[in-house]
């Protein structure tokens, strides 16, 4: 009978951690490589696009452009980085309607 209490417990010990390691990457995982602080110094190398990043510590609110050099944090109130934004997103704009590929305007069907 006391074997039976031990196992039960060890099982139920066994039980509860695994859930913890469970509900802890359940939705919650973090990248390892993020930007955790960001440089408000204006990029000279060659800009080809970027990403927004949202705040979650120890990861910063940030731009990431992608350079020549590699990526780049910068700290997304800057000026330079506001203009440079929005010349990207122009650009984009502009891509998008010099492309050949037509997508359908809805989704729904009959």
């Amino acid at each position: 009978m006391q074997l039976n209490q031990r196992m039960m417990k060890s099982l139920a010990a066994i039980a509860v951690i695994m859930s913890v390691m469970i509900m802890e990457t359940n939705g919650q995982f973090k990248p390892v490589e993020c930007c955790k602080s960001a440089s408000i110094v204006k990029i000279t190398s060659n800009i080809t696009g970027f990403k927004l990043q949202r705040e979650n510590p120890p990861c910063v609110k940030a731009v990431i452009f992608f350079t020549s050099e590699g990526e780049m944090c910068s700290h997304w109130r800057e000026k330079w980085v506001m203009e440079k934004v929005r010349e990207l997103r122009k650009l984009q704009g502009q891509q998008k309607m010099n492309s050949t590929v037509s997508t359908p305007l809805s989704t729904s069907s009959p």
